[in-house]
């Protein structure tokens, strides 16, 4: 059934669109409370095919550089998928302007951490909007296995339960959540475990943390210089990955291949709406890329993962926004 999905991708003509929808439905097991609903999910979802036959066509023709596909959220309205957070690069409040100088090595020309064995598998927010919790969570575990050595999952509903105690799964992201999220674990002295606090994906409105039960330290954290790209890739290649804050757009959110760049995905002029860590960055084909890992499941993308635009003007504020823990 996901074969015939992946299909869609440049036949979607070949096929019905009762047919087309009966198969997402199947596949990611969508259900609706009432017919009138379903028909609305039905023609969203049909706009979204439409979108994404048009846009596999500019990359067929080499017009574009990227690829898109059907994924569980095809039955979501723009609106839905890129709620803006009222956040912009240049309100964020600098409340640990931590400093580290980068290490003296030659920065690489391309770097996966994934190939070093640090980086967890991808995890699932589901239909909380608890990105900043899974992107933090993820960074620290990467730098826990780079410079301790340990493989460790940590728990994002520690995060989501204990931050901001007002935090509620279906608001916004907040101004400088990341740079709570990350004072909060110097405070606490730590995070739990998964296995200890597992992720629910919603809020229960007590803060649960054990301190028997810390999987993770850090002493500080530090703020990359916004927009800086160049400085960006030193820390990613000499030190480790690095949680950064960035606007997700509405094809961004069906992207399948190739690497992202879309021109009216600007950067420090947009709202930014989702959390995200870079663990690499690279050239495919020509075009540099960020090579980012998401939380939206295996579905999303490459197994989970996307590529986006290097040095293309800062496309989607990917540097306006980024920190990375000192562990």
């Amino acid at each position: 059934m996901k074969l015939l999905l992946l299909c869609l991708l440049i036949h979607v003509p070949s096929l019905l669109a009762s047919e087309a929808w009966d198969s997402f439905k199947k596949t990611y097991n969508k259900s609706y409370a009432t017919a009138r609903e379903e028909n609305f999910r039905k023609q969203v979802f049909l706009e979204r095919l439409k979108l994404i036959e048009e846009q596999n066509r500019k990359f067929e023709q080499g017009l574009s550089s990227f690829s898109m596909a059907i994924n569980h959220f095809a039955d979501l309205t723009k609106g839905e998928l890129t709620k803006p957070s009222g956040i912009h690069a240049s309100e964020i409040v600098e409340k640990n302007p931590s400093s580290r100088t980068s290490r003296s090595e030659d920065v690489p020309d391309s770097i996966d951490w994934r190939d070093y064995g640090v980086i967890t598998p991808i995890a699932d927010q589901m239909f909380c909007e608890s990105c900043w919790a899974f992107a933090v969570v993820g960074t620290v575990e990467a730098h826990m296995g780079i410079y301790h050595q340990q493989n460790v999952s940590l728990s994002q509903q520690n995060l989501v339960d204990c931050v901001d105690l007002n935090f509620t799964c279906g608001q916004s992201l907040d101004r400088g959540m990341v740079e709570k999220t990350y004072q909060y674990i110097i405070d606490n002295n730590g995070i739990d475990t998964v296995q200890s606090y597992p992720y629910e994906s919603y809020t229960v409105g007590t803060c649960r943390f054990s301190s028997d039960n810390v999987g993770a330290t850090i002493a500080g954290y530090v703020n990359i210089t916004e927009g800086d790209e160049d400085e960006l890739k030193t820390v990613v290649g000499t030190i480790g990955p690095v949680t950064v804050v960035i606007t997700t757009d509405y094809m961004w959110t069906s992207y399948r291949d190739g690497v992202y760049y879309n021109e009216d995905c600007m950067n420090t002029s947009e709202i930014f709406n989702h959390v995200v860590v870079i663990v690499g960055y690279g050239n495919e084909n020509g075009e540099d890329y960020w090579l980012v890992k998401n939380s939206w499941g295996t579905w999303f993308g490459q197994e989970g993962y996307i590529k986006m635009a290097r040095n293309r003007d800062n496309n989607c504020g990917i540097a306006s926004i980024a920190r990375y823990p000192i562990m």
